[in-house]
């Protein structure tokens, strides 16, 4: 061995080439640099850091175990340079869970895949600063999801103890140059913001879908009213229950082609409330400026739509809906049940 000193000051002994075998030796210098460094940012945030610390079942071993002064939390600050899977690391953190401890997961490296699906943090080194949490925080404003600032491992660390900032699972959008990440660290004030603004848009979306509805059952009333003019009452019956049940079909798949577009492209789609003829009467789905696909068009007016319904997707409510639009459409047409009312034969 033979004595070295990090950044911070901490003397320590490192293995000299040659070495007899030993656990640590297994380490690289800057994965065990890493881990000082940690111990050393939890002992400045005022708590307790031992190295290598195993749990009480030896299901999982602590890189650094910090604990609160009044013993009532714990932390495992794990140094994660080498590759992992994300797997491996939600695994890991909920096995340390289930012991009662927390897990964060620091690493300088730029896109490992398990970063931000853990409670996690990318650092770096700077000279005046020593290690600092770069990639980490972030706050609520406007809808959205921006990057926090950059602070000392110490100060973050501090923070989360006394509960100044929290592990958040994001639902909003973010804005660049905050990552993309599933968990971010944020003040309670912050996800609380968040959890009003999302109620305050699902309440919204619901007024807004009521009054699309009252809508189509204005616009059927219309329609109903027009053909007893035109057919008298009794043809006019069997073209209105027709009427009736594609609005019914077309309503009940908004909120099932919304979230299956969603989990498909991440995209947020945007579909047209009125039918359009273009679209043989089916509700057109708009991602950005462009037509993604259709909701329930008519079978019988398919043909004349046929070429510009091509590279769409169309939403339906049955399998034999299916089927009644697929003998109109082009073989290789892509046409997705989801989840709806059972169609009967309409139009």
């Amino acid at each position: 061995m033979y004595a070295k000193t990090s950044h911070h000051g901490l003397h320590f002994f490192a293995h000299a080439p040659g070495a007899p075998h030993c656990t640590l030796a297994e380490e690289t210098v800057h994965h065990h640099l890493l881990k000082l460094e940690l111990a050393a940012a939890a002992r400045a945030a005022g708590a307790h850091a031992e190295l290598e610390v195993r749990g009480p079942t030896g299901t999982w071993r602590a890189d650094v175990l910090a604990t609160s002064v009044n013993g009532s939390r714990q932390i495992a600050l794990e140094a994660q340079l080498s590759p992992i899977t994300r797997q491996d690391t939600i695994r890991r953190t909920e096995l340390m869970r289930e012991d009662g401890v927390s897990a964060i997961w620091f690493t300088d490296r730029q896109r490992p895949p398990w970063l931000g699906h853990v409670p996690s943090a990318r650092v770096s080194l700077a000279d005046e600063h020593g290690l600092l949490v770069t990639d980490a925080l972030a706050k609520f404003s406007e809808g959205t999801w921006q990057r926090g600032p950059r602070v000392p491992v110490a100060e973050f660390l501090g923070w989360i103890f006394t509960g100044q900032v929290i592990a958040h699972r994001r639902q909003a959008p973010v804005t660049a140059p905050l990552p993309e990440w599933r968990t971010v660290w944020t003040a309670p004030r912050y996800a609380e913001g968040e959890a009003a603004h999302l109620a305050e848009a699902q309440r919204q979306l619901c007024e807004q879908r009521a009054a699309e509805q009252q809508r189509r059952t204005d616009r059927l009333r219309a329609a109903q009213e027009r053909d007893r003019q035109r057919f008298g009452t009794d043809r006019s019956d069997d073209h209105q229950a027709a009427i009736q049940a594609l609005m019914q079909r077309q309503a009940a798949l908004e909120k099932p082609v919304y979230d299956f577009i969603r989990r498909a492209t991440g995209a947020y789609p945007y579909i047209d409330e009125q039918p359009a003829p273009e679209f043989a009467m089916g509700l057109p789905v708009y991602i950005g400026q462009h037509p993604y696909g259709v909701v329930c068009p008519v079978a019988s007016r398919i043909p004349a739509s046929r070429t510009h319904l091509a590279p769409l997707v169309i939403f339906v409510a049955s399998r034999r809906e299916k089927d009644r639009i697929a003998a109109q459409t082009r073989p290789d047409q892509r046409i997705v049940v989801l989840e709806g009312p059972e169609s009967s034969d309409g139009p």
